[in-house]
């Protein structure tokens, strides 16, 4: 069933189609504000705001985007999280080189296929204790308030606010001797993974 971004709340439908391209923002009962703005918008404005940080954005994407399911994530958030991964990996493998270049050691005297499956295996580790731990957490924080938690719509919502490491690609383009701006982006990914957490 649709949610009202702004407040949560079930509506019966988020607009009215009276002919092709001509459609009317429902608003909801509980808050009466339209249902859905972000119907209306095109993905830059939906990318603008989860910059922002608006809760708005991820129950939209969550609840109004991608269709409703009991168990399972959605094939398009799974390759969204796979492509997180290998940026993961990517990181990790650069950070490696530069150091083992810095200090004058020669990087890693394995084959590069075995470095490249060491670092995918600890970065593929690292992500699934990320959300069993949040999960874990979660589980902890709410208690009994709910008969219900939805712990595949957690790990959808972690996977859609860990977007901010795809920023991570300005690497390939722009030449960077290192990675200062690195924990900024974790900050950036971090503080989204609360507000999507906390606005669901």
């Amino acid at each position: 069933m649709p949610t009202c971004v702004e407040c949560g709340a079930p509506v019966t439908n988020l607009y009215t189609e009276y002919s092709k391209g001509n459609i009317r923002l429902t608003p909801c009962e509980k808050c009466k504000k339209f249902a859905d703005k972000y119907v209306e918008h095109d993905f830059v404005i939906i990318f603008i705001d989860m910059l922002l940080h608006k809760p708005q954005v991820y129950r939209h994407l969550l609840f109004n985007r991608l269709e409703y399911r009991d168990h399972g994530i959605d094939p398009n958030v799974f390759k969204l999280g796979i492509l997180l991964i290998l940026f993961d990996v990517y990181i990790k493998w650069f950070r490696l080189e530069k150091y083992y270049t810095a200090s004058n050691i020669p990087f890693i005297e394995q084959p590069v296929f075995l470095q490249y499956l060491y670092i995918l295996f600890l970065c593929v580790i690292e992500f699934v204790v990320f959300q069993f731990g949040v999960r874990l957490a979660v589980s902890f924080y709410i208690g009994d308030k709910y008969a219900i938690i939805k712990y595949n719509y957690i790990a959808i919502a972690l996977i859609i606010s860990s977007f901010g490491k795809i920023l991570l690609i300005l690497m390939v383009i722009w030449d960077y001797n290192g990675l200062e701006y690195s924990w900024l982006i974790n900050i950036v990914v971090l503080t989204s993974n609360v507000e999507a957490l906390a606005g669901n």
